[in-house]
């Protein structure tokens, strides 16, 4: 059984998370507060294996939710909910350590995957979100850590964003993760990556990118 709790502060948008919630067996609604501060009060000394977060709420938002509660307890499973849909909003919340993102335009199967995929610990982020962040320009990269002055480089957009996480250390299926994308696809960036500048590993590969100025020097 997964146990649910729910940040929402409008009675009519909690109601209607109940509701397409009812009848799945399991999922159980553990609590609600309506507001930031609540909800930490409320899981001070425990969470259930899922936390559902609105992000407009009264007092401290819910990002800032997000982070004090994930520094009390670094192992909950976030699940943002919100009307917001920008994409500085959905890398922020991400990068707070929120396991997925979705709008309150979700419908009942995604919600309901959305919540079992958090709980076993995978990621999920709306497909009419994932669509846009991979189809963003380069400069607005989801998650990299680039210098965007220089374009003197053969790279596409979503290989920056690899060669941006491998700079940071990340392993191939830690980078799968973060961009939502499979691990034969991170694996085929990196084959078109090596071949693109000649780089046999992926030290080389950093280098490459140091020397162009496309990674910030680390």
């Amino acid at each position: 059984m997964i146990r649910l709790f729910i940040v929402e502060d409008h009675t009519l948008n909690y109601e209607g998370i109940l509701s397409l919630l009812q009848g799945v067996d399991d999922i159980s609604v553990a609590g609600h507060a309506k507001s930031g501060e609540q909800a930490l009060e409320l899981l001070a000394e425990s969470v259930p294996e899922v936390v559902l977060m609105d992000v407009k709420l009264p007092g401290i938002d819910g990002l800032e939710t997000t982070s004090r509660l994930l520094a009390l307890h670094p192992n909950t499973q976030i699940l943002v909910l919100s009307v917001e849909d920008d994409l500085h909003m959905v890398r922020d919340a991400i990068r707070r350590g929120a396991r997925g993102y979705l709008t309150k335009n979700v419908g009942r199967e995604e919600l309901i995957e959305a919540i079992r995929k958090v709980a076993g610990g995978k990621r999920h982020l709306a497909d009419e979100l994932l669509d846009r962040v991979l189809d963003q320009p380069e400069t607005a990269s989801f998650g990299a850590n680039l210098n965007h002055a220089s374009h003197n480089h053969p790279f596409t957009r979503r290989e920056l964003d690899v060669l941006s996480l491998i700079a940071e250390g990340k392993t191939n299926k830690q980078i799968a993760e973060g961009l939502f994308v499979s691990l034969h696809t991170v694996e085929t960036h990196i084959k078109n990556m090596y071949s693109k500048c000649e780089a046999t590993n992926k030290v080389e590969l950093i280098r490459f990118g140091q020397k162009t100025g496309v990674l910030q020097h680390v």
